[in-house]
């Protein structure tokens, strides 16, 4: 059973602040530091000092980025920067972007979901997590005791019951808060009838979830409401730290896009006998790319047409070569090469990636952004192969995406991908709506 609440949200005051676009930023996870540093220059009161807070030289366990966002949030607390809505309500927050020279809108309910351990099936992951950023997130819980980034998590809604009842909850309303970047267009609307609440609480209540982006931030949810309940005289299952921030989006929705996570691969020595390694196992064709066409773009178009029948991926090689590669058969190969991979995953193009070809037939691990492996990631093609071109990277493997279906799938047979397989876009802006757990 799925248990979603109202809340009372905790919001940035137009009249502090001035522009809400100003004030808000990605989740700490989608923030280089080139970034970090341009969101503190944005205004004093950036969101990113509370979520992603620039690190010191002389930072120690009693003064680090941690305890900076705590004092930060005290501040803007006191000083009304922030102020706690009136009274709880569900926020209807639509997106609206481009990708790719098209726009879309995609649609998210911020409420309270009670947390639940994975083995009861409410909440299902789909991806594989590590233990550093969720030890970063814990630090940051503790000391600000507030949900500052949504998990974003989806819903199967195939007739649309919940999406037109929404739809027609705000039909005609003016939205309370509009920020409008270089990303694109965030907009939200609060509910606050009880009766839509009521409605709303019961349509979720038999319904399963799937964690789309944010499993570390969910992870250690839960971890905080442990280590809270163990230290607790008593505890009766109503504390704000049994539920976390969740921005709720239908499985349907028209806006709900699923990107690319490209594999960059760093090795000692590259010859063509890795190319002749692989053609034991794939279709291996080069190809070339139009005048004026970028490599890693033919590349993509060549890999997704490919895709349709069978497993495909990109290979951007040094001297601007370019590699088309087939598995006729993915399930087949994933099973002999790799026969203590779980099945559902042998119809993933990122495991015959990751466990056929890095691990098996490169003969590397193939475990993405460990600090000094040899495997990093990148969500732009055209980056990955021009680091290729450049000398900082051996070659770099282009995918397409997981299709959703595949994705609920994999969560629904109780297996995860691996790390970083899927990058759903955009990200959940952080700052536009808070949870906090003194409330």
């Amino acid at each position: 059973m799925t248990e979603i609440r109202p809340f009372r949200g905790l919001r940035y005051q137009a009249g502090q602040v001035g522009d809400l676009a100003k004030v808000i930023a990605p989740p700490y996870d989608a923030i280089s530091p080139d970034e970090q540093r341009a969101l503190h220059a944005r205004s004093p009161y950036n969101v990113v000092r509370l979520e992603y807070g620039e690190a010191h030289a002389d930072d120690r366990e009693e003064s680090n980025r941690y305890t900076r966002a705590a004092a930060t949030l005290a501040q803007w607390l006191a000083s009304g920067v922030l102020v706690h809505d009136d009274r709880p309500a569900f926020y209807v927050y639509d997106q609206e972007f481009e990708h790719g020279g098209a726009r879309y809108r995609r649609r998210a309910l911020l409420t309270r979901v009670r947390l639940e351990e994975w083995a009861k099936g409410a909440v299902r992951p789909h991806e594989h997590t590590m233990a550093q950023p969720k030890e970063d997130r814990l630090r940051l819980l503790r000391a600000c005791r507030a949900n500052l980034s949504p998990v974003f998590a989806l819903y199967r809604d195939p007739q649309g019951v919940i999406s037109s009842a929404v739809q027609d909850a705000v039909s005609g309303r003016s939205p309370t808060a509009v920020a409008e970047d270089a990303s694109g267009r965030h907009t939200i609307w609060p509910l606050s009838e009880e009766r839509v609440e009521q409605w709303l609480e019961g349509q979720f209540a038999p319904a399963t979830l799937y964690i789309a982006d944010g499993h570390h931030r969910y992870e250690t949810a839960l971890a905080y409401r442990n280590e809270r309940r163990a230290a607790a005289a008593s505890w009766t299952g109503e504390e704000a730290e049994n539920f976390v921030l969740t921005g709720l989006t239908a499985a349907e929705d028209p806006g709900l896009l699923i990107l690319p996570i490209h594999r960059l691969v760093q090795l000692p020595q590259l010859d063509d006998s890795i190319l002749e390694r692989l053609r034991q196992y794939l279709a291996v064709e080069e190809v070339t790319a139009a005048q004026g066409q970028a490599a890693a773009q033919r590349l993509l178009e060549l890999v997704a047409e490919r895709g349709r029948s069978a497993a495909a991926f990109g290979l951007c090689w040094p001297g601007e070569r370019l590699f088309l590669l087939t598995a006729k058969d993915p399930q087949g190969l994933v099973a002999r090469l790799c026969p203590e991979c779980p099945g559902q995953w042998r119809t993933l193009d990122v495991a015959v990636l990751e466990f056929a070809l890095l691990g098996t037939i490169l003969g590397i691990d193939p475990s993405p952004i460990e600090e000094g492996g040899a495997v990093t990631i990148m969500p732009n093609a055209q980056e990955a192969c021009q680091r290729v071109q450049a000398g900082h990277d051996s070659m770099a493997f282009l995918l397409n995406p997981v299709p959703v279906e595949k994705v609920l799938a994999v969560a629904d047979a109780g297996q995860r991908m691996p790390p970083k397989s899927t990058f759903f876009h955009p990200k959940l802006a952080t700052g536009l709506v808070i949870s906090r757990l003194d409330d």
